[in-house]
């Protein structure tokens, strides 16, 4: 057996022991200076990061924490095994076939692999194939019944990176998407991303206790997944992790925060879309946070203080002309928006994700700081400004 085969031996002790582990969290193109943030606030070492994320580790109460709490990342996994010397695809199926995959998997348990492979395995379709082969005929050569692989509702995600020689195995902390953050909620028209809105907020600086208006809410993802933040303690990703097998495995069974409940009504959000408006409705009370938030219909460059906002953090997803409407009419949309800015909301903070940036120059305002993002595979920004 090849020295570098040896870690494949590797016992799965880890799980009593996660502050030894090594994690790593994925997140959107552009926003890894904000997951350092995240990360680094929660008391953290942050190993390296990447343009795809952050490896980082701790304490395990401060993990814990960290994962029920991060907004911005999209994935959270930790290293499971570290493979050296594979010449190509036989030999990652060799090395698999010695790891403990039954104390992971139990028969019928629905897995996925995701790979990202290169140089030794070029190919990462097949790579995932020999991987799997060698999980299947490892249970068979115990005689123990399958596990079953499952792309669509898997219960247990695997991810799998490879560079010249090396591989490595990860295992998700949770199976699906966490930016669901665990409820059922409808996105309308073009909607606005979870962790997006998350990173829009952080970038912002608005904190939970502060008042915060989106006048272009749409189904209201930004205004609700700042109202979770309001919510047990700020674990936006309770729901999601608490009923993880794997997460439970590592960090125990883990209750809801008890809060305090606040009457005073502090997010607001507007849309001219009155069916927007309804959706938005629906989301907040799926996710368990309609008693935070006040809705209106109307329109953006009309609306005034009648909503309730008067001063404070206003925070948005803007429509721009290569997602909603033609652009002459978007610039015009700006233009008069910038303008009822400067009316209404003086003294204000303004913080907004510009799928096309080219139209920023329509609100004649000057920008107090700004960030290039990827929106669906466009190249965006986020941008801030002070409203004087």
């Amino acid at each position: 057996m090849r020295a570098g085969w040896q870690s494949s031996k590797l016992s799965l002790s880890e799980f009593d022991r996660p502050e030894a582990l090594t994690y790593h969290a994925s997140c959107g193109d552009g926003l890894v200076f904000l997951l350092k943030e995240e990360v680094k606030e929660a008391g953290l070492e942050v190993l390296s990061d990447n343009r795809g994320g952050v490896f980082f580790r701790g304490p395990s109460k401060k993990v814990r924490d960290f994962c029920l709490s991060s907004g911005i990342a999209s994935g959270i996994s930790f290293e499971l095994s570290s493979w050296q010397d594979i010449q190509g695809p036989d030999d990652l199926y060799e090395v698999a076939a010695m790891f403990p995959f039954e104390k992971l998997l139990s028969p019928k348990t629905k897995f996925r692999i995701d790979a990202a492979t290169k140089d030794n395995l070029s190919d990462s379709r097949y790579a995932t194939y020999r991987l799997k082969d060698a999980i299947f005929d490892r249970f068979r050569a115990q005689g123990l019944e399958l596990p079953e692989a499952d792309r669509e509702e898997p219960e247990v995600l695997f991810y799998l990176r490879s560079r010249m020689n090396q591989v490595k195995l990860f295992l998700a902390l949770h199976a699906q998407p966490l930016q669901r953050r665990g409820h059922g909620r409808e996105g309308g028209e073009a909607p606005l991303r979870e962790t997006l809105a998350q990173a829009l907020l952080r970038f912002s600086g608005w904190k939970p206790g502060e008042t915060l208006y989106d006048p272009f809410c749409g189904s209201g993802t930004l205004l609700i997944e700042a109202a979770l933040r309001m919510r047990n303690g700020g674990w936006v990703n309770y729901k999601s992790l608490s009923r993880s097998s794997i997460f439970t495995r590592l960090f125990g069974p883990c209750k809801a925060k008890e809060e305090s409940e606040s009457k005073e009504i502090l997010l607001f959000g507007s849309d001219i879309s009155e069916e927007a408006i309804e959706l938005a409705k629906k989301n907040a009370k799926e996710a368990g946070v309609a008693d935070l938030i006040r809705w209106k219909v109307g329109s953006a460059e009309e609306l005034g203080t009648d909503l309730g906002f008067t001063q404070g953090k206003i925070v948005t997803n803007p429509p721009y002309g290569v997602r909603l409407g033609d652009r002459e009419s978007v610039s015009e949309l700006y233009s008069t928006w910038g303008e009822a800015l400067k009316k209404n909301f003086s003294g204000s903070y303004v913080s907004l994700v510009a799928g096309d940036p080219s139209l920023l120059g329509f609100l004649k305002l000057k920008a107090d700081r700004e960030q290039s993002v990827t929106i669906a595979k466009l190249k965006g920004k986020l941008v801030a400004y002070q409203i004087d």
